[in-house]
């Protein structure tokens, strides 16, 4: 038998505690968890059976938070894992929610990248959008797979940009320059701005 010696609100999540066992830490659970199970200072129990049940109730919180996570906005893996870190989550813990939303396909980076891809080509080049994938955790062999799941990109894309950012100006070379600045800025291939600024420059002549 142990003996609760102290049950303390973690400063991160309010809605969960740490429950410290003969004086050492044991577990994070939630305070949903620790009232259902009326756990409270000087409270002696097995300890074999409370891992049990907190380590059962825990799964069950953690897929249910991560579920609730994703649900305003599709999430990359990485995400997943670092909202559930900051919770306070053990890496058991994470690492069985991760699989389980893996399995029922909750997770889906591939899936994430064709949505971004498809919301900011028009305006961001693929380096960019590779860039600030990889920063999402997005590995880049999922990238490559998302820009393969796409039956059709926008060619029109860097030209109706590069377009934009000289409207009300002269086409100087000047101007020209700094266009291509731009678009190099914005992330787009080398071929893919000199292919617009080459149309751009034979509607001049």
């Amino acid at each position: 038998m142990a003996k609760i010696t102290k049950i303390e609100v973690q400063k991160k999540d309010k809605n969960r505690c740490n429950l410290f066992l003969d004086g050492e830490f044991f577990a994070g659970v939630s305070l949903e968890t620790a009232i259902k199970e009326g756990l409270k200072e000087g409270k002696e129990l097995d300890k074999n059976k409370l891992g049990e049940i907190i380590f059962t109730q825990e799964k069950e919180k953690a897929l249910k938070k991560a579920i609730d996570y994703i649900s305003k906005a599709l999430k990359t893996k990485r995400q997943v894992i670092e909202y559930l870190e900051r919770k306070e989550y053990s890496t058991e813990v994470i690492n069985i929610t991760i699989s389980k939303m893996l399995e029922y396909g909750l997770i889906d980076d591939v899936e994430f990248s064709r949505r971004y891809i498809e919301s900011t080509s028009k305006k961001q080049g693929k380096k960019l959008i590779e860039f600030k994938l990889m920063s999402k955790g997005v590995k880049k062999q999922d990238i490559e797979k998302a820009y393969e799941s796409i039956e059709e990109t926008d060619e029109d894309g860097v030209y109706n940009l590069a377009i934009k950012h000289l409207k009300n100006k002269e086409r100087t070379r000047e101007n020209l320059g700094k266009t291509y600045k731009y678009l190099v800025g914005k992330g787009f291939l080398f071929e893919e701005i000199d292919r617009a600024m080459s149309r751009i420059k034979e509607e001049e002549d």
